[in-house]
C-alpha cells in the first residue's frame, strides 16, 4: 500500500468520492498503481463497477474495494486470454465447420432541421439553483428497494412547484420530417460517411473563422510545423480502436489524437499535448476548436480549448403561448423507458398494471413510452420460446411482429383514448425495421394501435403545447467516456459526469456525439457455436445493445437551431433529473431493470407537471428585452417526480 500520497491526488479523490478515511484512500491508490490507471480511470471504472455489479448502489468500503480490485483483475485476464492465436482458429475451422448466424447491425439517416420557428438566446446560465434535485427519501439498497412499496417518489426536481387544474387536452406538433427517416439500411458507403464526418469538422471551422476573423491568430493546419500559435479544428480520436474493450488500452490524456478534415489538414492525425491545460473534457468523436502550436511537427501543443458557439433557449410570441383556449392551465406528461418485461421471460404483467395506473391514478394528457417493447436481448425472444396464453397452437405467433400484436398491443389499447401516447423505438426493438441509429418510427397500423398513438423516430423533436421536447433512445450517458481534468478553483467543467455529458450534447449539437459508436460485449460464450470464421470468438462476445451508427444520416440526430426545453434520454445508469443550461435533462431509468432473478422487476418512471404559461406570474415565461417574444422558462415552472416502479 502506498505510504506517501501527494496532496493533489488526495484532494482529487476526496473531491470525486467524498470524505474518505486513510484505509479506503490507500486502497484506491493501490488499485491505481497496480493497474496503471489515471485518477479519472479509477473513478470511471468504479462507477461502471457499481452499475454492473451493485445495481447502482454500493458504498465505498474496504470490502467493496477488494471486490472492485478482483473485478479489474478478472477483466484484464479475460481481455488477454480471449485473443486466441490464429493457428488455433484455423485448426478449429478445419476440424469443425459450423453454420454461421449473426445479428443485423446496420441502418441509415439524413439531414433534417428539427427545430421549429423559435428563436433563442445565448445568455442562459449554465447552472441554476434548480440543478440540484431534492431527495424525497434516503436511497435504499437494491434488495430493500425490491421489497419496498412501488410507486413512491424517490427523487424530485422543483418539488415546490404546484400545478393546479390541468387542461383537458394538449397539442402535439412534430418538428421533424418523417420522410427523411425512410432510408435504406445496410447501404452505407465509405465516401458518403467520410463526407459527413468532414462536414462536421468544416462546419465548426467556418464558425471559428467568423469569430476570429479580426484576430491576429489565423486558422491553420495543426499538422504543419509552426513556431506561432494558430487556431485549428478537428475531431478527437483515440490512439487505439480497442480502447473500449480492453482495460489496458483505456483512454488517458496521453492517448488522444486530433483528426483533421480533408480540407483543413488532408485528413491527417497527430498526437495532442495537453500538459499546458488546467482543465478539459475530451471524448472520442468530439469536434473541438484548439489554440496552440506544433513546434516539432510531431505533436500539437494545446494552449487553450476554444468555446464553440452555443445554442440559445427557445422563445415564442405571446400569441403562440396563448393560442389554445386553456393555455394557462397545466399539463402532465408521463415518461417510461423499456424493457417492459424482464430479460428472462416475456411477461408483461407489470405493463398491464402500469396501464391501469395511467388510466385511474396518474391521468396524464401525454404518455411517452420508449422501447424496447419486444426486446432482442430477452432470453425467450433469442431462443424463440414464446407462448401466448389463451391461444391455440395454430394461433400462436409466427414471428416477432405477431408477438407484439398478441402480447403488447392488447395491453396498450387499454390506455384511455383521451391520453395521447408517443412511442419511440429502441435499437433492441424486434418490431422496428431499422436496426441502426437514427431509427425510423414503428408502424402504428401494422402493430394494430389506435389513433391516439403517435409513432416518432429515434431521435425526434416535438412540442407539447409551447414546451419543446428533444428525445433520443440511445444510451449516451453509458457510452460516452471522457478524459476529464478540472482545476481546483472556479472550474467551468462540472465534476458531475452526467452534467458534463449533457453539456457535450449541447456543445456538439447532436444527441449522440460519440464516434465511433460503442459495442456491447459479454463474457458469455454460449453462443459461440452460432459463428464461424476467423472472428468467430469475437463475434460470439458481441451482444445486442451497442450503438449501430448510420453515419451518412447522422444529420438527423442534430438538435437544430435552439436548445429544447426538456431533453429526455433513457439510460441503463441511475435515473436523474437536472437543469443544465436552462434545459431540464431527464433520464427516466428503465421501467424494469435487467436482473438475473426473474422475480425482481423494480425500476423507475417519471411524471412531469408543467405549469401553463403566464406572463404575469413570477418564475414563469419571461419577456425578451426589446422584443415581443418570451422565454419559455420551462425549467422554472415544471416539477419532475421520479417514481419507483
Amino acid at each position: 500500500m502506498p505510504t506517501e500520497i501527494d496532496t493533489a491526488t488526495k484532494d482529487w479523490f476526496r473531491t470525486k468520492f467524498g470524505l474518505l478515511d486513510e484505509i479506503t484512500l490507500g486502497k484506491l491508490l493501490l488499485i491505481k498503481d497496480l493497474f496503471n490507471l489515471t485518477n479519472n480511470d479509477v473513478y470511471v471504472q468504479w462507477e461502471s463497477f457499481v452499475v454492473t455489479q451493485g445495481d447502482g448502489d454500493m458504498d465505498l468500503s474496504a470490502p467493496n474495494l477488494d471486490r472492485f480490485q478482483h473485478h479489474l483483475q478478472s477483466s484484464l485476464t479475460y481481455a488477454h486470454n480471449k485473443r486466441t492465436p490464429a493457428l488455433k482458429k484455423v485448426r478449429d475451422l478445419a476440424g469443425n465447420k459450423r453454420k454461421a448466424q449473426g445479428f443485423d447491425f446496420s441502418s441509415s439517416p439524413q439531414t433534417v432541421d428539427p427545430s421549429p420557428r423559435l428563436k433563442r438566446r445565448n445568455d442562459v446560465p449554465s447552472s441554476e439553483p434548480w440543478s440540484s434535485p431534492s431527495k424525497a427519501e434516503v436511497p435504499l439498497s437494491p434488495r430493500a428497494m425490491a421489497l419496498a412499496e412501488s410507486d413512491t417518489v424517490v427523487e424530485s426536481l422543483n418539488p415546490s412547484v404546484e400545478v393546479g387544474e390541468l387542461a383537458l387536452s394538449v397539442q402535439i406538433a412534430a418538428n421533424f420530417d418523417p420522410e427523411k427517416f425512410r432510408f435504406r439500411t445496410m447501404a452505407m458507403k465509405l465516401l458518403e460517411s467520410a463526407d459527413v464526418l468532414d462536414e462536421q469538422i468544416d462546419a465548426v471551422s467556418l464558425q471559428l473563422l467568423e469569430i476570429y476573423k479580426n484576430s491576429d491568430i489565423l486558422l491553420g493546419n495543426p499538422c504543419m510545423s509552426s513556431q506561432l500559435d494558430i487556431i485549428c479544428c478537428g475531431r478527437i480520436v483515440p490512439d487505439s480502436p480497442l480502447y473500449d474493450s480492453m482495460p489496458a488500452l483505456s483512454l488517458n490524456d496521453k492517448s488522444l489524437f486530433l483528426e483533421t478534415s480533408r480540407f483543413g489538414g488532408i485528413g491527417q492525425r497527430l498526437p495532442l499535448d495537453l500538459s499546458n491545460l488546467k482543465e478539459f473534457s475530451f471524448f472520442p468523436g468530439q469536434i473541438v476548436g484548439l489554440k496552440g502550436r506544433n513546434p516539432t511537427g510531431r505533436a500539437f501543443v494545446v494552449h487553450e480549448v476554444l468555446s464553440l458557439p452555443s445554442l440559445g433557449a427557445p422563445v415564442s410570441s405571446l400569441a403562440e403561448l396563448t393560442e389554445s383556449a386553456d393555455s394557462d392551465l397545466g399539463s402532465k406528461v408521463f415518461v417510461a423507458a423499456g424493457p417492459f418485461s424482464n430479460l428472462i421471460t416475456c411477461d408483461y404483467t407489470k405493463l398491464e398494471s402500469l396501464v391501469t395506473k395511467l388510466n385511474d391514478v396518474i391521468k396524464p394528457q401525454v404518455a411517452i413510452l420508449f422501447g424496447p417493447f419486444v426486446d432482442l436481448a430477452n432470453k425467450s425472444v433469442q431462443v424463440g420460446d414464446i407462448e401466448v396464453s389463451g391461444l391455440t397452437a395454430n394461433q400462436q405467433p409466427k414471428n416477432l411482429d405477431d408477438v407484439f400484436r398478441a402480447m403488447v398491443t392488447p395491453i396498450l389499447k387499454q390506455i384511455d383514448s383521451l391520453i395521447q401516447v408517443i412511442l419511440m423505438p429502441s435499437l433492441r426493438d424486434a418490431v422496428c425495421k431499422h436496426a441502426s441509429y437514427p431509427q425510423s418510427p414503428l408502424d402504428r397500423k401494422k402493430l394494430g394501435l389506435p389513433k391516439n398513438f403517435k409513432c416518432f423516430p429515434n431521435p425526434s423533436a416535438f412540442s407539447i403545447n409551447e414546451v419543446m421536447f428533444g428525445t433520443s433512445n440511445l444510451d449516451v450517458f453509458r457510452d460516452l467516456k471522457d478524459i476529464y481534468k478540472s482545476s481546483a478553483e472556479d472550474s467551468s467543467i462540472s465534476s458531475n459526469r452526467f452534467e458534463r455529458i449533457a453539456n457535450h450534447i449541447f456543445d456538439q449539437r447532436r444527441y449522440y456525439p460519440i464516434f465511433p459508436g460503442s459495442i456491447k460485449t459479454s463474457n458469455d460464450q454460449s453462443n459461440s457455436a452460432l459463428y464461424d470464421g476467423m472472428m468467430s470468438e469475437e463475434l460470439s462476445e458481441i451482444e445486442v445493445g451497442g450503438s449501430c451508427l448510420e453515419v451518412p444520416y447522422m444529420g438527423l440526430s442534430e438538435l437544430g437551431d435552439s436548445l429544447p426545453d426538456v431533453m429526455i434520454i433513457p439510460s441503463e445508469l441511475k435515473y436523474f433529473a437536472k437543469v443544465i443550461k436552462g434545459v431540464i435533462v431527464v433520464n427516466p431509468g428503465q421501467f424494469i431493470r435487467p436482473h438475473r432473478d426473474a422475480d425482481r422487476t423494480e425500476g423507475s418512471y417519471v411524471v412531469l407537471n408543467i405549469q401553463g404559461p403566464d406572463a404575469n406570474a413570477p418564475d414563469n415565461v419571461e419577456k425578451v428585452e426589446n422584443s415581443d417574444l418570451y422565454y419559455h422558462n420551462v425549467y422554472k415552472r415544471t416539477r419532475v417526480d421520479i417514481y419507483r416502479s
